[in-house]
């Protein structure tokens, strides 16, 4: 085609376009969809955010769902993801020093998002097609994520965790938000919180540990499996020396101070005693789901939002029966491949009909799962 010719065919098509745009004011329309779906997000994860009860967060994070008897008398708590709980006061600032440097180094300052980090996860969307490949977080993104919602990277759930995070940074000061994080992070090893991978691996309290130790720490939240000292102590080292090179660059150590600490070695201590407040688990397993299946609650909820369930468990009935159960010799040989003869049992108040005490089968106790005493099916014989 001829130059001329091919300019004034495009002068033709620009012209058509103008005219239908001039007529039908398609641009306008566009942008006001746009900007219709913008307000329709923004106000729906608004409603969202804001009736999600987040003054609560805090109160939730330090207490466990507690579990009472047919007396009133404690018998045993329910807790998911959690360690001991300390207050600011009570971490080390060498803690607070080497998370910050690593993970958010405007913590201070951010209004609980970082506008870089957002556009790396933007990137990120566009790149993987959908999906986020993670990082790019403040530490109250983090906590709304690990704390209210699922571990997916999606772009919907990336959203909620901004909105989250921005009202987690409006209710909470910045020490507050801190303290939960510390107190919800994972450091392997099955150890939640500073306080108990402080006595995990150092045999001491949060607000002992030394510059290296609290750099070891932060170090193992990027990745727990890998970086913990008792399993890997290679990684762990050089992940430490890493994260005291970011301490002395933001300023919170001085590079003499890096240098020495990195040329130090990790002395491994372990006294940590995990909690075992779930003393009674096929009971508690049945208090669960009657709390689940009756009531409506989440699983999460009731494991974590701390509640005080009063039951009909009579704790002196409960312990005879479980230790009953754990007597081999009152029990048939069990089967050559060594699967274990079954049973179950059940003790009920014969003027109330109050079940004071549940064995719901033998050999180790799996959360939640098969229950003989509630959920096994009685056999029916075949006319």
């Amino acid at each position: 085609m001829p130059e001329s010719r091919q300019s004034h065919f495009n002068q033709s098509k620009d012209s058509l376009w103008h005219r239908i745009d001039q007529r039908f004011f398609i641009g306008r329309w566009i942008i006001l969809i746009i900007l219709t779906l913008v307000l329709f997000t923004c106000s729906y994860y608004t409603i969202k955010v804001k009736t999600s009860n987040i003054s609560n967060l805090k109160a939730s994070l330090s207490t466990t769902t507690t579990i009472y008897d047919y007396k009133g008398n404690k018998a045993g708590s329910l807790y998911s993801q959690k360690g001991s709980f300390v207050e600011y006061d009570k971490i080390s600032p060498n803690i607070c020093n080497a998370v910050i440097s690593t993970e958010d180094r405007t913590f201070w300052k951010n209004p609980g998002f970082s506008v870089k980090g957002m556009a790396r996860a933007g990137l990120s969307l566009i790149i993987h097609r959908g999906q986020i490949a993670g990082g790019g977080s403040t530490l109250t993104q983090q906590l709304a994520k690990n704390a209210l919602l699922t571990q997916q990277q999606t772009f919907s759930r990336k959203l909620e965790e901004l909105f989250f995070a921005i009202e987690i940074n409006h209710v909470y000061s910045k020490k507050d938000i801190l303290t939960m994080y510390l107190n919800n992070a994972y450091f392997g090893n099955g150890v939640w919180g500073v306080q108990d991978a402080s006595r995990r691996y150092f045999g001491k309290n949060a607000s002992e540990v030394t510059v290296g130790e609290a750099a070891t720490l932060a170090g193992i939240l990027r990745n727990p499996g890998f970086y913990n000292p008792v399993d890997h102590m290679a990684n762990a080292l050089s992940r430490r020396n890493v994260v005291l090179q970011l301490m002395a660059d933001n300023g919170k150590i001085t590079k003499e101070q890096a240098k020495e600490a990195s040329q130090q070695g990790l002395a491994l201590q372990n006294t940590f005693r995990n909690k075992d407040g779930y003393r009674y688990p096929y009971f508690f397993d049945a208090v669960v789901d009657e709390a689940i299946n009756r009531y409506g609650l989440k699983e999460e909820d009731v494991m974590n939002k701390g509640l005080k369930i009063y039951t009909t468990l009579n704790q002196n009935y409960q312990q005879n029966m479980q230790n009953n159960f754990d007597q081999s010799w009152l029990f048939p040989e069990g089967a050559a491949d060594g699967t274990e003869v079954q049973g179950a049992s059940v003790a009920m108040d014969p003027q109330t009909g109050a079940v004071r005490g549940i064995i719901g089968g033998r050999g180790k106790h799996v959360f939640r799962g098969y229950n003989r005493a509630t959920q096994m099916k009685r056999q029916q014989d075949l006319q």
